[in-house]
């Protein structure tokens, strides 16, 4: 997704998806950070279906009483980095010859043309170079991701009415990995899966980046764990089939399930998945890959819960 201003400014982070809005301002020092304000609101029913805002009003106005309503230190920034939900987006990893930068950027957004469901004019689009995970390879591995501008738009633009000022926007998958997987980089693919009030969504993130990304129904609040498990097991199988040349020693076999999201016993499902698939399932680590002294940490009851939006600052901070 386009950077609309490539600034170093403060800035706190707001993640959108059909269920919730999630906010967390985060401050560091060396080898420290700090949790200043953070916040969790449930969306009503309808205001967002499908990954498209349907009710653009209810949306400004949870957006606002959100910010009003973090825990912490007041919000005193209007600059927000933001994440949308994955369900109109499109990410694919593609093969390119190697050239030079600029070459790329001209390659990838003709080559990207046979692979994104919509014409190029009308999307958003951004790419990235895969580092590889060996040396001497003979191409590029680059990750395309776009989503229909008018989607996007529409959320911006509720944003925007909410009094703020969006600087950068991704896909809630991108906020998710970044938070989950230590220092972006695993061995052999894993299956993130985030569960929320109703729905769920998986990320297959294996070397160095998102390699799969989807998302199904499900009510969280009925817990068919039976439903759950079928689910797992499909994306696992489709990962076996079709899973991309990735130059790493077993690449299509998934070796580890990571939960997040606001589901109680996390913990407890967790063992559930492990015994029934047979493949080891935890419980993800949102400050993985935050510095280990912390203050304020602790005040995140569920800091799965804030999977997505923790990414979001670790991109910030990054930057």
């Amino acid at each position: 997704m386009p950077d609309f201003i490539d600034l170093k400014i403060r800035n706190f982070c707001l993640s959108i998806n059909e269920s919730s809005l999630s906010i967390v301002k985060i401050k560091t020092g060396r080898n420290s950070f700090s949790l200043l304000s953070f916040g969790r609101e449930k969306l009503e029913k309808g205001i967002i279906k499908g990954g498209i805002v349907e009710k653009e009003e209810a949306l400004v106005a949870a957006i606002d009483q959100a910010c009003k309503k973090v825990k912490g230190e007041k919000l005193k920034t209007k600059f927000v980095t933001v994440s949308l939900p994955e369900e109109e987006s499109f990410l694919q990893v593609i093969q390119m010859p190697k050239m030079t930068e600029d070459e790329l950027k001209m390659a990838v957004t003709i080559e990207a043309e046979n692979y994104i469901p919509m014409p190029i004019e009308q999307a958003y689009f951004d790419f990235q170079v895969i580092k590889p995970m060996e040396d001497g390879l003979d191409h590029l591995d680059v990750l395309i991701v776009a989503m229909s501008q008018k989607i996007v738009d529409s959320y911006i633009s509720c944003v925007k009415r909410a009094g703020l000022i969006p600087i950068a926007v991704e896909i809630e998958p991108q906020a998710i990995a970044r938070a989950l997987v230590k220092v972006e980089t695993i061995d052999s693919p894993i299956i993130l899966v985030d569960i929320s009030a109703n729905k769920l969504e998986f990320v297959i993130f294996s070397g160095n980046s998102i390699r799969f990304t989807s998302s199904a129904p499900f009510l969280s609040a009925e817990m068919d764990t039976e439903k759950l498990i079928s689910h797992i097991q499909k994306y696992i199988d489709f990962y076996k089939e079709h899973a991309s040349h990735e130059h790493i020693v077993g690449e299509s076999i998934v070796r580890k399930i990571m939960l997040c999201g606001g589901v109680p016993n996390l913990k407890d499902l967790a063992g559930f998945i492990s015994q029934k698939i047979g493949i080891e399932t935890v419980v993800g680590d949102t400050f993985v890959n935050y510095p280990k002294k912390n203050r304020n940490r602790t005040r995140l009851k569920d800091p799965s819960q804030y999977a997505a939006v923790l990414g979001l600052a670790l991109r910030s901070l990054n930057q």
